[in-house]
């Protein structure tokens, strides 16, 4: 079970206002810079960039208002619009081989502009020895051949959806009003068409039997959220606040 970072005390409260024309002030005093893999990064300031992202593009009533955002565990956050509790589950999605590519980079080893390469749920776990060796050597590699990214990308999301609702079944896991899931988007799949790929997805999340535990599913990367419901998709150019 994940621990809150050392001086943020359980249930602390990440964002609070009471009217709609507060909300963007109070975000902007939350949000965070994520620092590099090297840089003492936490996932603790993973989950506040999502968040106050999320929050940023969300369309609004008057009856969501007073809004708070609490930071706790299983699930990460609670979120009370006026009232009404939302349970918020976080999770990155990233390959640990390129979690670990990212860190050796980010420490100065290999040339800031490179190849990407394709990433498959259940590959090897390399060694950072192995991998440096591959950054040094920065060769092209495989690369991605028609919806090949799309594909991973999919099987990738609905790998980390499964998780996520498994994780839900957990006798210590709060349930709330409602529950929404908000995944931070690191998958390699450069390019990728959403209009291949989402109905893709939906489509697998269905067979999860997503919706009967999660009400919303976000995906979130630097240019796009996602906020996938079961009867609906919407896309948002993201608000870097």
């Amino acid at each position: 079970m994940a621990t809150l970072p050392p001086g943020v005390p359980a249930d602390s409260v990440i964002v609070s206002v009471a009217r709609v024309g507060d909300l963007a002030s109070a975000l902007r005093a939350a949000n965070v810079t994520v620092p590099g893999r090297a840089s003492r990064r936490t996932h603790y300031q993973v989950e506040i960039y999502s968040l106050i992202r999320v929050l940023a593009l969300r369309a609004y009533h008057l009856s969501d208002f007073p809004l708070k955002l609490i930071k706790r565990e299983r699930p990460d956050f609670m979120l009370s619009a006026n009232g009404v509790a939302i349970g918020v589950e976080h999770t990155e999605a990233v390959p640990q081989n390129v979690a670990k590519e990212a860190f050796l980079r980010d420490s100065g080893i290999g040339p800031e502009t490179h190849y990407l390469r394709p990433a498959a749920i259940g590959e090897r776990a390399k060694g950072s020895k192995e991998i440096r060796a591959e950054i040094e050597a920065d060769k092209m590699g495989e690369g991605w051949m028609g919806d090949s990214a799309e594909c991973s990308w999919v099987e990738a999301m609905t790998q980390f959806v499964s998780d996520k609702i498994q994780a839900a079944q957990s006798p210590d896991y709060t349930r709330f009003d409602r529950t929404w899931l908000v995944i931070y988007d690191n998958w390699p799949a450069p390019i990728l068409n959403h209009a291949k790929a989402v109905p893709l997805l939906t489509a697998e999340l269905l067979k999860l039997a997503t919706w009967s535990v999660f009400e919303r599913v976000f995906i979130l990367d630097e240019s796009v959220l996602l906020e996938i419901e079961q009867t609906a998709v919407r896309f948002h150019c993201v608000n870097h606040c």
